[in-house]
C-alpha cells in the first residue's frame, strides 16, 4: 500500500530525505514511490525545483558507514546545489545595491528554511550593517515568500507540485485503500519566476 500524504511538504520531505538512487533507479515500493515523487518534481521549472528542494530537502544527510573517522552525516550536495541556483537567481533584484552573496546566501536560506535569526545577528555574521539586511530582507523576502495579498515565488512553486501529486492520488485526504498508480506523468504548464512576484 502506497502513502498519501496529507499535504505537498510532507511528501517532498520524505522524497528528498535521502540522496536520489545512484542511476535513478530504485527498487520496493517505498522507493518506487519516493522515485515518483522526484519526477513530478523534475517536471516544474529548475527555479521552482531549487526553491523546494531548498524548503523541504534536509541540509545534512546521514551517513551508515560508521567508521571511526565519520561524523554520522554529511553536506547534502543536492540541497547546496539547489541554494546556490536560488540565490544566482535572485541577483537580478538586487542589482541597484552593493553585491554581497554571503548576505543574499544567509538570507534566501533563512527565509526558505524558516530560520529564525535576528537582523543584528545576521549584520554581525556577514559583516555588515542592520539596514543593509532590513533592506536585503524585504526585497528577497517579497519575491520568494510574497506578502499577504500577493504569493511569492515558493508560494507558486508549492502550489504547482500540489496540484501535481493531488492529480495522482499522492497527496489528499487519509484513505484506507491503497493510491492508484498513474500510467504517465502530466507536464508543468506554467513557468513562474522570483523576480515576477517582485516587479508584479
Amino acid at each position: 500500500m502506497k502513502t498519501r500524504y496529507r499535504c505537498p511538504d510532507d511528501a517532498l520531505k520524505a522524497a528528498l530525505a535521502h540522496a536520489p538512487p545512484a542511476g535513478g533507479t530504485s527498487s520496493g515500493e517505498a522507493s518506487a514511490q519516493v522515485g515518483f515523487i522526484r519526477r513530478r518534481l523534475e517536471q516544474l521549472p529548475p527555479e521552482q525545483q531549487a526553491l523546494l528542494t531548498v524548503a523541504f530537502a534536509p541540509r545534512n544527510i546521514s551517513c551508515p558507514c560508521r567508521r571511526p573517522c565519520c561524523s554520522g552525516h554529511y553536506p547534502n550536495p543536492e540541497w547546496a546545489r539547489a541554494l546556490e541556483a536560488v540565490v544566482a537567481h535572485t541577483a537580478p533584484l538586487l542589482s541597484g545595491h552593493r553585491p554581497d552573496i554571503r548576505l543574499r546566501t544567509a538570507i534566501v536560506d533563512n527565509l526558505l528554511t524558516r530560520t529564525a535569526e535576528t537582523q543584528t545577528d545576521l549584520a554581525q555574521r556577514c559583516g555588515v550593517n542592520r539596514q543593509t539586511v532590513a533592506e536585503h530582507t524585504a526585497i528577497l523576502a517579497t519575491a520568494l515568500m510574497g506578502t499577504r495579498h500577493q504569493g511569492g515565488a515558493f508560494d507558486h512553486a508549492l502550489a504547482r507540485i500540489d496540484v501535481s501529486l493531488r492529480e495522482t492520488g499522492i497527496v489528499g485526504d487519509p484513505v484506507t485503500g491503497p493510491v492508484a498508480d498513474t500510467a504517465t506523468d502530466a507536464p508543468a504548464t506554467e513557468v513562474v519566476e522570483a523576480a515576477e512576484a517582485h516587479t508584479a
